[in-house]
């Protein structure tokens, strides 16, 4: 399988904004639901730029994955894909640690 045309995107906007970095990504090298939260990239003062993604944007995709892809009737009957995908990206991504270059998730303020 191919690069999705989002990962294409955000690959070529990493490429030409931030050509001698490697900026890591979430989710697999050909893209996934994750691609939908990217925001862009960010850098602080002496330290190497970060891809920045939005958590419920994340979330939300990733819900939305999980209630075409995974059977309810594994779970509850009161199964909820947003809970279970809450639950999967906190553990799995938010707490995920991939070195200086580990992406940075962010909430956005509401207002």
């Amino acid at each position: 399988m191919g690069k999705s045309n989002l990962r294409k995107a955000i690959d070529d906007f990493c490429d030409e904004y931030y050509p001698d970095e490697e900026i890591v990504l979430l989710g697999t090298e050909n893209g996934d639901c994750y691609d939908k939260g990217f925001v862009g990239v960010g850098r602080r003062i002496n330290q190497v730029p970060v891809a920045i993604y939005d958590r419920e944007v994340c979330i939300n995709a990733l819900a939305e994955e999980f209630e075409t892809t995974e059977d309810p009737h594994e779970y509850s009957a009161v199964w909820d894909p947003y809970t279970d995908a809450a639950e999967f990206f906190s553990s799995n991504t938010e707490g995920s640690w991939v070195g200086k270059q580990t992406p940075i998730i962010i909430t956005r303020f509401p207002g």
